[in-house]
């Protein structure tokens, strides 16, 4: 049996959920079965490079723009050359030029995969998105926040989407560590209790309203540690709050680390302060695969991973006081906070595996395929 060649068309692979999801699906898919390859549009980065290291296709095009008509002929031309059977787009830069050029190159199959609620969009943002989704089989929406995004703001038939979770290795996160030794290397005391986060320093993520409460659980907890994971645009900004807040000695700020299985084991609390936009969480489906407690807001598909009570505690966005509040009950209560760490785990287990996901895509994959293939027979 021939493979099927699916090609994941993505604007760059720096870090990020979209990235990491992308990288697993590169990884994980079925070899007997598929014939997965990346290509970068524009550039690569971090998560290209582990790539190659284990032997994926990735291919970086250093295409800039989609508003030349030269760009998006010249990404058909590579396409018609290669000649995959799925073009599977991720980011809005990708999808516009990926599902233009896929169409001029005669693709059998064109999907998107939508991994947020952006709200941010402007009117040629939406109206682009809907004239587009004529030229897709299928569009993937991490969860149903997503989905709804897209039908009720892109006004998009909701018969054309799906939702499919997104996935971690559950085994990756949840193994033995020495935390002591890991506490050391940061400059934590080993009886210092953690709160942490793992994301871009960027706007959305809401450090600043974390930051905020970090200096009012300060007072509460003195011992409290805050590790920061995660770099970005706003790191001077943010490294200037830290001094205003009198926060030096309280929180670190990693930049980008590549041991986030060991960092999250030394974290008694994970945290995610987003403030208006997200689709699922990567960071938080991986802190729930290492048996976290997870405080965040809810905000986007959020509550669709944490169970507000269960298996964390869910917070209005841009709210320091709650998000101080919720923490501090899960410091006052290790006991309650162990035990929805556990819950979360379990929760991860049933629905936000990397193989679950990786099943539903190749299935999706398929019965695309097979439609095509039944459609070109009744002709």
């Amino acid at each position: 049996m021939e493979k099927i060649k699916v090609l994941q068309l993505v604007e760059d692979l720096k870090t990020g959920g979209l990235e990491r999801v992308i990288a697993n699906i590169a990884e994980g898919l079925d070899r007997e079965k598929f014939e997965a390859s990346v290509w970068c549009i524009s550039r690569g980065g971090e998560i290209a490079e582990e790539l190659k290291e284990k032997g994926i296709n990735v291919n970086i095009l250093g295409i800039l723009t989609y508003h030349n008509p030269l760009s998006i002929i010249k990404l058909a031309r590579l396409l018609r050359k290669e000649k995959p059977n799925i073009v599977h787009t991720h980011g809005y830069f990708a999808s516009v030029i990926g599902r233009i050029a896929a169409k001029l190159a005669g693709i059998s199959i064109v999907i998107n995969h939508v991994h947020s609620t952006y709200w941010e969009y402007k009117k040629r943002h939406i109206f682009m998105e809907k004239i587009l989704s004529a030229l897709t089989h299928k569009i993937i929406c991490c969860s149903k926040a997503v989905q709804d995004f897209v039908s009720d703001n892109e006004k998009i038939n909701p018969s054309k989407t799906v939702i499919i979770y997104n996935g971690v290795d559950e085994e990756k996160f949840f193994v033995q560590k020495n935390t002591a030794a890991i506490k050391a290397q940061l400059g934590i005391n080993p009886q210092d209790p953690v709160v942490g986060t793992v994301s871009s320093l960027t706007k959305n993520k809401g450090h600043v309203h974390l930051f905020q409460a970090a200096s009012l659980i300060s007072n509460f907890c003195p011992s409290a540690r805050f590790l920061i994971v995660g770099d970005g645009i706003l790191r001077e900004e943010l490294e200037e709050q830290i001094k205003d807040l009198n926060l030096g000695s309280h929180l670190i700020l990693t930049g980008k680390r590549k041991n986030i299985p060991d960092l999250l084991s030394v974290m008694d609390i994970f945290v995610l302060p987003s403030c208006s936009r997200e689709g699922l969480s990567i960071s938080i489906i991986e802190s729930m695969a290492a048996g976290k407690p997870v405080v965040a807001t809810d905000v986007g598909g959020i509550p669709e991973a944490v169970e507000d009570g269960e298996t964390g505690l869910l917070v209005p966005p841009r709210n320091p006081g709650a998000l101080a509040n919720a923490i501090i009950e899960l410091l006052q209560n290790p006991g309650k906070a162990k035990a929805m760490g556990e819950r979360g785990r379990t929760r991860l287990k049933e629905k936000f595996t990397s193989k679950r996901m990786l099943s539903e895509l190749e299935n999706l994959y398929e019965a695309l395929i097979n439609q095509k293939d039944n459609q070109h027979e009744k002709i």
